[in-house]
């Protein structure tokens, strides 16, 4: 399936930003204000849908949006699960880890690259024991 890079947006939300500029695509979380989500053990408030100055509001989408997030490498496949990685940007999941994971959402086309923009259909859940099958 080929898609292109296009948001689908109803559910978006407006938070402050910390005294850190946040890339266009990152996944955040709340403490006071939106800081960037590190780790797939983090939960997410949503991610970030255009710029987010510091100390302004920025918009966020939620689950149920599809958001062009930031991809953490080329190893993202359509249709994989991703979490949050290093700065705010999305790894694929590991379908047999142990480790309790936040999973974003599921991505709807393949990344090229770090930092590749690719739409990924929110729908976050925990994760909480291996997938088997």
């Amino acid at each position: 399936m080929s898609l292109k890079h296009r948001q689908k947006l109803e559910l978006t939300f407006t938070l402050p930003v910390n005294s850190t500029q946040i890339a266009k695509g990152a996944v955040v979380k709340l403490s006071n204000s939106v800081l960037v989500v590190t780790t797939g053990n983090e939960a997410f408030v949503g991610v970030t849908t255009e710029i987010g100055y510091a100390s302004k509001d920025v918009l966020l989408a939620r689950p149920g949006d599809i958001v062009l997030c930031l991809a953490h490498d080329d190893a993202i496949t359509e249709g994989l699960w991703v979490i949050p990685a290093a700065s705010g940007r999305v790894d694929g999941i590991d379908v047999t880890s142990t480790d309790v994971q936040y999973p974003v959402g599921i991505a709807l086309m393949d990344s090229d690259a770090q930092d590749h923009l690719i739409p990924v259909l929110l729908a976050p859940c925990i994760v909480t024991e291996a997938v088997t099958g």
